[in-house]
């Protein structure tokens, strides 16, 4: 039997191209090296096709490197370092100059950046949560970037210094809109917002909401009682993913609402289709 085939969404390959690592696993016309790069934008979309109509897959988040396997016009083919998603974003996002490893990650949902260390000025951008950032030092209430840009010194932390709290993490997003797609505090969609809160613990998930029913952590026991779910579990049903508080309620981005909502065990499986009896899997990070 032949072994089943990668998946596209992981691993950058197609007839005429594929990346050089996998020049032993796929076929293709030719196989190009990677060109490191780096988001420059605060958000840059990763879509299905480089059109400007296709479809958004997922997002990078500004300071996030990717490898670059083609460019064309305005257009990158490219595979995400932290996830390994692939697909085409808009190659004006994207920076080639030789950076050291970010310092730094934005623990705020959201912070605006300055030019000067003054809150009185205009901004001149803006940065979400779990941005990565290079910071050349800080000083009273201002960090500054390497850049030259200054944003608040409490928004940030240190890249090697993961928060504990998944279910904190998550919160910070409640009443961010839904996005398909999206993994940005501008927009989220269920498993986007599950990635960005274990990010910011120290994990390093899939971004999918299948890839992380199967791979994410640990599985958990699955309670008998919906209302015995513990604080971080991350529940799993047919297309759509949650997190758990232990008090009973559920932090998801969802398209009911267009939002990210706490509600009630009960109240979201009321409207489920299969109710609690849906759930196929628990998983738990860390185990």
């Amino acid at each position: 039997m032949e072994n089943a085939p990668l998946d596209h969404r992981r691993h950058p390959y197609r007839d005429d191209l594929a990346a050089a690592y996998l020049k032993d696993q796929v076929r293709a016309a030719r196989f190009a090296d990677p060109v490191p790069a780096r988001v420059c934008s605060e958000v840059l979309s990763i879509q299905a096709r480089p059109e400007s109509g296709a479809m958004q897959i997922s997002e990078l988040l500004f300071g996030e490197n990717v490898a670059i396997y083609e460019q064309r016009d305005d257009w990158a083919w490219v595979q995400g370092a932290l996830d390994g998603y692939v697909g085409y974003v808009r190659a004006g996002g994207l920076s080639l100059d030789t950076l050291p490893p970010p310092t730094h990650l934005v623990s705020a949902r959201l912070s605006h950046l300055f030019s000067q260390p003054t809150i009185k000025d205009p901004p001149v951008g803006r940065v979400t949560l779990g941005a990565r950032l290079n910071v050349a030092s800080i000083s009273g209430k201002f960090a500054r970037l390497d850049d030259g840009r200054h944003l608040i010194a409490s928004h940030i932390r240190t890249i090697n210094a993961p928060e504990t709290d998944l279910v904190d993490v998550a919160l910070r997003n409640l009443g961010a809109p839904y996005l398909w797609g999206g993994r940005s505090s501008l927009g989220l969609d269920c498993s986007g917002l599950v990635q960005v809160a274990v990010q910011a613990i120290g994990g390093e998930p899939p971004r999918d909401s299948d890839m992380q029913r199967d791979e994410l952590g640990q599985n958990a026991p699955k309670p008998a009682d919906m209302r015995d779910l513990r604080r971080g579990d991350i529940v799993y049903f047919p297309g759509h993913c949650m997190i758990a508080d232990g008090a009973g309620k559920l932090v998801h981005a969802n398209a009911t609402h267009m939002a990210v909502t706490h509600e009630p065990v009960e109240t979201v499986f009321a409207r489920t289709r299969g109710g609690y009896g849906s759930v196929t899997h628990v998983r738990r990070w860390p185990a």
